[in-house]
């Protein structure tokens, strides 16, 4: 069986866009924008692949947004939060502590 060919990428980034979340197309298209802005786009070591979600099961502090390799999960986004998370996590390579309410994989001490 042939194998799809992925290109490289560091980080995926999964939003949900659930109904119970707004349905958060215009948050998706703004942090593919950031992203790409960034410099951040597929085929680069250092890129984020964003994609979307149904509902990833925290309705209540939507829209949220899971991160990995980190397993990082940030709520309450709007367009400022994904500011701070495309500079300061995916540029800096620093979890937004404020907006972070789950670490799946910490960094080890």
């Amino acid at each position: 069986m042939k194998k799809p060919v992925m290109p490289p990428y560091r980080r995926h980034a999964i939003l949900c866009c659930g109904k119970s979340c707004g349905e958060n197309l215009p948050l998706l298209n703004y942090l593919k924008k950031k992203v790409a802005d960034a410099g951040l786009v597929m085929g680069d070591p250092d890129s984020v692949r964003v994609n979307r979600a149904g509902c990833l099961g925290i309705c209540s502090d939507g829209p949220i947004m899971v991160v990995h390799p980190e397993g990082v999960w940030y709520c309450n986004l709007d367009e400022a939060g994904i500011d701070r998370i495309v500079e300061e996590h995916f540029r800096q390579g620093k979890v937004v502590e404020s907006l972070a309410f789950y670490q799946a994989n910490p960094p080890a001490e």
